[in-house]
This record gives structure tokens, C-alpha cells and sequence, in this order.
């Protein structure tokens, strides 16, 4: 490992009931990385919670409106702050993220550091109002914005595919549900429940906030420790995960989508996740299977036999779901799918080469340490990490993966099921 990943140095601290801080002190950028996010359970209708990052940026106390919040981060060297909506396993991320000078860029006594982490605690807790709600043109815009950022999902066939399959194969647990909600939801929300699921949010969610620079990690929790106001509260959500497996047949779903291309999707379910210890195992396994340009899916579905576009897997480690995604021509999905479960099977039979292993851990590898390369790589791994309630480092991590033998892939292999088969057959446009 290079000189620059050996000097980050991770620190967790709770700053109150339900606030945590994740430090990754490091002096190897000019840049550092903030986040601050309210985290609640995933629901049924996300929207009401999907809506208030972006209508908490439309202004503070201190920056009521966009030009005097686009002045404030230019006067902090040209800072950038960006509204987020994620979704992490089963719980429901709402906050920002920033990105400004380092500190040890500028003359101490400027302090870019706390004043960012004051400016994210402000718009986390004190926005500008009108007669106690939020500003009834502003509510009207983001409402709209919502709406549209909800149908653009379907704009990417490769990637609504992918999350058309999620919602059929995990309809009756939290992680089916849409993290912006629905079209419906926003179109029902009035000013009094947007906000009433803030007052939730205040009061229920649990707060997560990251750091990535030189500055002190003390000096960056008195920032954000002085900055939040919360009501105080000792029912905070604590992150819960349904790992179920589904041993019935494997289900298969045909819907027509306005495209050229048909898109082939398979659903997979392990039942671990990035908590277990045989999740580097099922990591190799997930990168043998489709994770890379070597990957089985790719040689042997794409580039030998010319069945598809693409096809690739990917594994979520908090819910722990394997995607297989593949883009087709309609006439050849028999061909497709029989050739990407032959690929499975031949992997659960024993089939996996130490080539293949050593080519797909090489990858992977290099794809975590790839991580410490830039500071807000850095904050949507451990954010994901602290929302999960994992604990493992990039470092440790790829230790535990140069541990894994061809016995243990294979065997974690056999534990995957099939779930779901879902073809969004292409209709022209």
C-alpha cells in the first residue's frame, strides 16, 4: 500500500444520543470531504422524506435563498455542498455532501473546516421559514423537481431495469420501496406533512456525519457538535436488514419497455452481507461471476458467444443481492439466459480455475485501494459503512481477501440462489 492510503487514520465517536462522527485524518489532499445525513428506515412512500434535502438547500437562517448560499461557499475558496438522497440496504439517507479546501491549504485562523461543518449543520436544523413552514413557492418547485427526478428514472433502461427487478423481487420488504417515493406520494403531500416528517426526522433519525482532511478530529466534533440542534431524544433509529433467502422456484417476469434493446436481469439472493465473514469469499465470487472485463459474463456471454450488449454482476453488500444485468436482442433471450445459468452452474459445480481467482482478487483489489485515491470516494464508503453498521476498513478488507482460497468461493458459490428472472422485452420506441 501506497504512502498515501498507509497515513489515513479512521476515528468513530458519538457526539450524542444517536450522532455519530466517522474522521479519516489525513494530510495526502488539498481537498476535504464532508457529509451530514438524516437516517431512517426505508418505507412504503418515501417521498415526504425524499423531498426535504432538497427543500432544506433552498436556504438558512444565515443563507436565505441560493445566491446567498453561492456566495457563502465562494467565500470558503469555492466550497461545494449537494443535496443527497440514498439508499442503503434498507434504511433511507437524506442529507449533504461538501467538498472545500483543506485545511492545511489555508492560514489556520480561517478555519474552512468548521465553518463547513456549520454551514451543513444549518441546513440540517435551522431553514429559512414563512409563518412556520417551509416557503410555499420554494415547496412547490422541489415538488416538481421530485416528480420529475422520479419519472427520469425510466429515462436509463440499464440501470431501471436493474431497479424494476429489485422492486418485483423484494416487494414485501422495506428495500423494494423507491428511495424518492412515488409520483402519487408527491403529488399528496401538503405543506403540514412535509412539515410534520420533519419534525419526525428531527426528532427519529439517527445523524451521521463524516470528515475527510488534516484538520483535528476533536476540532471537527466541537464543529459539528456546536453546529447541531436537535431535540434530545433516545429513540433514534438503529439500522435493521431482512438478509431472507427465498428457496421457492425461481420466478420469471415479462414486461414490454419502449426500447430497442430488451434488457435480461436475474435477481439473486445470498444471504449474507458485508457483515459475514464469508463475504469476501462471496465478493470473488460476484467478480468471477460478472464484476469485471474478465469476468465469465463478459468473455463468454458478450465477447465469445455475442448474445448481448453487456452483462455484469454486482453485489449489495448491506442487502445482500447479487444483480446480473444483461442487455439483449429479444430474439435471443432463451440463448442468453441459458448461457448465464450455465456460467452459475458451472461455478457451483467446481468449475472456478485459479486463474480466474487470482485475476478477479487482483481486480478487486486494486479497486479498493483505488478508494483512498480521492476524498469523496472515501466519504460514500464509509458512510455506507456507518449506515450499515459495519466496521471494516479498505485496509482490512483487502487482508481478508488475500485470504480467501478457491474452496471457499466455491462453497459460497453453492449458497446463492435465483430469485427472480425479470426480461423487460424491448417494443421499439
Amino acid at each position: 500500500m501506497d504512502k498515501k492510503h498507509e497515513n489515513q487514520r479512521l476515528s468513530r465517536q458519538e457526539l450524542a444520543e444517536g450522532v455519530r462522527l466517522t474522521c479519516v485524518s489525513t494530510d495526502a489532499f488539498k481537498t476535504a470531504a464532508f457529509s451530514a445525513a438524516f437516517v431512517l428506515p426505508l418505507d412504503a412512500e418515501n417521498a415526504p422524506f425524499a423531498l426535504l434535502p432538497y427543500l432544506l438547500y433552498r436556504g438558512t437562517e444565515h443563507c436565505p435563498n441560493l445566491t446567498v448560499l453561492g456566495e457563502t461557499l465562494d467565500g470558503l475558496y469555492g466550497a461545494r455542498v449537494e443535496p443527497f438522497v440514498r439508499k442503503v440496504g434498507e434504511s433511507l439517507s437524506i442529507g449533504f455532501v461538501a467538498a472545500g479546501v483543506d485545511a492545511g491549504s489555508v492560514p489556520a485562523e480561517e478555519d474552512p473546516t468548521g465553518q463547513i461543518a456549520h454551514l451543513l449543520c444549518d441546513l440540517m436544523c435551522r431553514p429559512c421559514l414563512e409563518n412556520g413552514r417551509f416557503r410555499a413557492a420554494e415547496t412547490e418547485s422541489e415538488r416538481q423537481n421530485l416528480i420529475d427526478r422520479i419519472r427520469a428514472l425510466k429515462n436509463n433502461p440499464r440501470t431501471y431495469a436493474v431497479r424494476r427487478t429489485q422492486e418485483i423481487m423484494c416487494k414485501d420488504e422495506p428495500f423494494g420501496a423507491c428511495e424518492y417515493g412515488s409520483v402519487e406520494g408527491v403529488q399528496a403531500l401538503t405543506p403540514d406533512l412535509i412539515w410534520a416528517a420533519y419534525q419526525e426526522v428531527l426528532q427519529h433519525a439517527r445523524v451521521e456525519l463524516f470528515y475527510c482532511g488534516s484538520a483535528d478530529p476533536a476540532a471537527v466534533a466541537a464543529a459539528f457538535a456546536d453546529g447541531l440542534t436537535l431535540p434530545a431524544s433516545s429513540d433514534r433509529y438503529q439500522t435493521e436488514v431482512d438478509v431472507c433467502r427465498i428457496n421457492c422456484k425461481p420466478r420469471t417476469i415479462v414486461e414490454d419497455y419502449p426500447a430497442n434493446q430488451g434488457k435480461l436481469t436475474l435477481g439473486l439472493r445470498t444471504g449474507l452481507t458485508g457483515m459475514d465473514e464469508a463475504y469476501p469469499a462471496l465478493m470473488l465470487y460476484a467478480a468471477v461471476l460478472g464484476g469485471y472485463t474478465g469476468s465469465r459474463l463478459f468473455v463468454n456471454v458478450r465477447e465469445k458467444l455475442s448474445l448481448c450488449y453487456y452483462a455484469s454482476a454486482t453485489l449489495d453488500k448491506v442487502k445482500g443481492l447479487i444483480m446480473i444485468a444483461s442487455g439483449i436482442e429479444n430474439d435471443k433471450y432463451d440463448q442468453a439466459l441459458g448461457e448465464i445459468l450455465h456460467q452459475m452452474e458451472d461455478l457451483h459445480a467446481g468449475g472456478l480455475t485459479r486463474d480466474e481467482l487470482e485475476q478477479a482478487r487482483r481486480t478487486l483489489i486494486s479497486q479498493i485501494r483505488s478508494l483512498g485515491d480521492s476524498p469523496l470516494s472515501l466519504e460514500n464508503y464509509w458512510h455506507r459503512q456507518a449506515v450499515a453498521g459495519f466496521t471494516m476498513t479498505p485496509e482490512e478488507l483487502i487482508e481478508r481477501l488475500e485470504r480467501v482460497e478457491r474452496g471457499q468461493v466455491m462453497a459460497v458459490g453453492r449458497q446463492v440462489t435465483l430469485d427472480l428472472i425479470c426480461f423487460m422485452k424491448g417494443v421499439g420506441v
